[in-house]
């Protein structure tokens, strides 16, 4: 399965909630117009507990609908950046690797915009200072690039009931769906490769038991290289 949803995924798209991790409303105005509740760091953990085998597991994909500025999605990455330090931290290049890797496999979706920078933003940084407090003499900036550029895919402003994409006033923009790209590690043409598939977020969803192609292929390369990667005709 492409995506796994955390089990608070039907409870967030119901009352649509947004995440947070400190306070849990940012102004009375925005929870009448959005729904937009804040949840604390501690029902974050017990919730994700529920699913803590699935947190370990450096490539198991999740997607928080209503990510807010990332509450959720910062404590699944820890849980993962934990398993690769211990893992891979003997080698940079693979530590990297799996780097890119945990990030890749981490998914949102938020309705207002301030989230969705904040959240990529506040994701960029958690994953850099971990990288540098193993390599700090050793630092390749490439690599902080790659992050960047994949949470600038898998994290998007949407409206997930919706399934598209909103525009600058959070109307949906219901001719264009919510998509997402799949990361996959591939040993061909060389090690250290990924392989880009773009999937649309309904299918996902309403044919997840059904075998589904992805409507955009890439050629596999060097996980440094993905921005660069060409769609395959």
């Amino acid at each position: 399965m492409f995506i796994i949803i955390t089990l608070l995924l039907t409870l967030i798209i119901n009352l649509k909630i947004t995440l947070y991790m400190t306070t849990q409303i940012k102004s009375k105005q925005r929870v009448a117009d959005h729904g937009e509740v804040f949840t604390r760091q501690e029902e974050v953990n017990a919730m994700l507990d529920l699913v803590k085998n699935e947190t370990l597991r450096i490539e198991s994909r999740f997607l928080e609908p209503a990510c807010g500025n990332g509450n959720f999605l910062i404590e699944i990455l820890r849980r993962k950046l934990e398993v690769v330090e211990r893992q891979y931290a003997k080698s940079q290049r693979e530590y990297e690797f799996y780097l890119v890797v945990a990030i890749g496999a981490i998914y949102g979706i938020e309705l207002q915009q301030d989230n969705v920078q904040a959240c990529r933003e506040r994701l960029c940084k958690f994953v850099e200072q971990s990288y540098r407090l193993l390599f700090p003499e050793t630092v390749n900036d490439e690599v902080i690039e790659v992050i960047r550029f994949i949470l600038s895919l898998n994290i998007v402003q949407g409206n997930a009931l919706k399934m598209c994409y909103v525009d600058d006033n959070n109307q949906d923009l219901p001719h264009k769906m919510l998509h997402f790209s799949e990361w996959s590690t591939v040993s061909f043409p060389r090690k250290w490769c990924l392989k880009r598939h773009d999937f649309e977020y309904q299918h996902l969803v309403f044919d997840g038991a059904e075998p589904y192609q992805s409507f955009q292929e890439y050629f596999a390369c060097y996980f440094l290289e993905i921005q660069n990667a060409k769609p395959i005709d």
